[in-house]
C-alpha cells in the first residue's frame, strides 16, 4: 500500500452506485442483524441495507469516521477489527471492504482480504450472505476460505469509475458448511475466474446480474471490544510517567549550537554545519531580523568523452548548499552558487506591502 493509502488506513469507500446495485440484489425477509467489520462512515452498509428492517453494527478503526458512523445509526465500536468480538453465526449479512494491503511481519505477511473475511466469516449465520469487495487480483488469496464455507459464489465486475481505477469485484455466497468434491468444485470456479480468467470478461455487476440473495431474519446480536482504547490512551500519554522517561530517547530536542566559532569557518566547516541543521535559525534584529533555513543540493554535471569512434558518457556530482532566507516584512532571499539567468533577475523576492506578514 502507499504511503498516501496508509495515512487513510486504506480507506476507500464503495462508490454510491454499486451499492445501489448491491442492494438490488439482496432480498430481505424479516429484521435482521447485519455488520461491517471496516464500517468507514457507514455510508455502503445504509446503502445496502437501504428500506430494509435491520440493526447495523460496524467496526472502524479511525475514530472521526466511527463517529460518524454511530451519528448514521450503526452501533460502531471504534478500535481493530482483529479486537472485536460476536458470537459466531449471529449475523444475517456481512459487508466486507478491508484493506488492500499486507501483514507487517517477520513471516507470512498475508493478504489482509483474507486474514479478515479468515476473522469475520464466522460472525455470519448459516445461509447469511456474504458481500465481500475486493481487487480482482485478490480473488485466488480468499478462494480457500470461500470454497470451504460458502456456495451459490458469485463474482461480478464493478463498473464505477473509482472501482475500475482499483479493479474491484463483489463477490457474493450463502454461508454453509461445504464437503468433499463440493469444496473443490468451488475452488475450481475461483481460480478459473481468478487465476486464468480476465477482469473484464466478469459479469458486470447490475440489476439482475444473479439470481437475488434471501437475507435471512436474525436477532439482536451482541459485538464487544478486548482491544486496547487508542484514543484515551494517547489522550492520557503524556501524563505517564514511562513516558517521560522515554520521550527524551524518542523524540530528542534539536540540538542549538550558540556563540562564536574560535576560528574563521571555511567551506567544508558550513557544509558540515548546514547538513546537521546547525545553522538554522532566526537572527537580525528589526529591518533585518529573518529566518535563515540550509540545506544540501546535489548537482549532476555530464559530459561526453570522445574514444575513437565511441562516445563515453560520463556524469558527475558534487554537493552544494543553499541558504533561504524569510525576512519579517514579507521578503525572502535565496541564496545559491547557481549563477542568475536573467540580467533582470534579482536573487530576492518581495512580496507587496499589503500582503507581507
Amino acid at each position: 500500500m502507499r504511503n498516501v493509502a496508509r495515512l487513510k488506513m486504506g480507506y476507500y469507500p464503495l462508490p454510491e452506485a454499486e451499492g445501489v446495485k448491491l442492494r438490488s440484489l439482496l432480498s430481505f425477509t424479516g429484521p435482521a442483524s447485519v455488520i461491517d467489520p471496516c464500517v468507514g462512515q457507514g455510508t455502503a452498509l445504509r446503502l445496502v441495507t437501504s428500506d430494509a428492517q435491520v440493526r447495523c453494527y460496524g467496526v472502524e478503526l479511525d475514530a472521526e469516521r466511527a463517529r460518524i458512523a454511530s451519528a448514521n445509526g450503526i452501533e460502531t465500536i471504534q478500535g481493530n477489527s482483529f479486537d472485536a468480538i460476536a458470537r459466531p453465526e449471529s449475523f444475517s449479512l456481512l459487508y466486507l471492504n478491508p484493506p488492500y494491503d499486507s501483514e507487517i511481519g517477520s513471516i507470512a505477511n498475508r493478504r489482509m482480504e483474507a486474514v479478515f473475511l479468515e476473522h469475520t466469516y464466522r460472525w455470519l449465520a448459516m445461509e447469511g450472505v456474504l458481500i465481500l469487495v475486493i481487487p480482482f487480483e485478490r480473488l485466488h488469496d480468499c478462494a480457500g476460505i470461500l470454497a470451504s464455507h460458502f456456495t451459490q459464489l458469485a463474482v461480478l465486475r464493478m463498473t464505477d469509475e473509482e472501482s475500475v481505477k482499483y479493479r474491484q469485484i463483489a463477490v457474493l455466497g450463502l454461508r454453509r458448511d461445504v464437503r468433499g468434491t463440493a469444496v473443490e468444485n468451488n475452488k475450481r470456479q475461483l481460480l478459473s475466474v481468478g487465476l486464468y480468467g480476465s477482469f473484464l470478461g466478469l459479469t458486470e455487476l447490475q440489476p439482475g446480474a444473479c439470481p437475488p440473495y434471501s437475507i435471512p431474519p436474525s436477532g439482536e446480536a451482541e459485538l464487544s471490544y478486548r482491544g486496547l482504547p487508542y484514543d484515551l490512551l494517547e489522550d492520557l500519554l503524556p501524563q505517564s510517567g514511562a513516558w517521560k522517561q522515554a520521550a527524551p530517547l524518542l523524540m530528542p530536542h534539536e540540538d542549538v549550537a550558540t556563540g562564536r566559532p574560535i576560528t574563521p569557518l571555511h567551506g567544508g566547516h558550513v557544509g558540515l554545519l548546514c547538513t546537521a541543521g546547525l545553522l538554522n535559525g532566526v537572527f537580525g534584529q528589526g529591518y533585518d531580523r529573518h529566518i535563515a533555513r540550509w540545506r544540501s543540493v546535489k548537482h549532476v554535471t555530464t559530459f561526453v568523452e570522445q574514444d575513437g569512434d565511441a562516445e563515453i558518457i560520463h556524469h558527475r556530482e558534487r554537493w552544494a548548499n543553499e541558504l533561504y532566507l524569510v525576512y519579517a516584512d514579507g521578503r525572502t532571499l535565496k541564496l545559491t552558487e547557481t549563477p542568475a539567468k536573467k540580467e533582470d533577475e534579482a536573487d530576492g523576492e518581495c512580496t507587496p506591502a499589503v500582503r507581507a506578514a
